[in-house]
């Protein structure tokens, strides 16, 4: 094993890599809920519910993401939504279009990565808490 690396079982190892990858995906989605929340007069903590879709929902353990900062809110407010890709095509071949034409009225994209303010909000996220920091 080198000093960048910690085995874990057999073979093997956790990198120093790995952490990194962690760091940013932890960095860039706890940002852009951050920042949603805001365009929303909400805060992270102020949402009722968070619905989690696909594997990622399917797979992570809510409390390990609120340990690391990821999701600040309850556990019990963070609930699985499934495979709503394969939701989304159902629906769409078994309901009108005008139902579709409504809800596409209510969606708005929104490109996190051009808003003046995501580069400094995804550098204040990557940060774990102090609790999950070793000394």
């Amino acid at each position: 094993m080198t000093p960048e690396s910690m085995p874990l079982s057999g073979p093997v190892a956790l990198l120093a890599a790995d952490v990194r990858e962690l760091q940013l995906a932890k960095g860039a989605i706890a940002a852009g809920l951050r920042m949603l929340a805001t365009r929303r007069g909400a805060t992270p903590a102020g949402i009722g519910r968070l619905h989690l879709a696909g594997a990622f929902g399917n797979y992570i353990s809510r409390a390990s993401a609120q340990r690391i900062g990821l999701l600040r809110l309850p556990v019990e407010r963070i609930v699985f939504a499934g495979n709503t890709a394969l939701l989304g095509a159902k629906r769409a071949l078994f309901e009108d279009a005008a139902a579709w034409d409504r809800l596409a009225s209510r969606i708005e994209h929104v490109a996190l990565n051009k808003e003046p303010e995501f580069q400094d909000i995804f550098a204040e996220e990557m940060r774990f808490p102090e609790s999950t920091q070793s000394s």
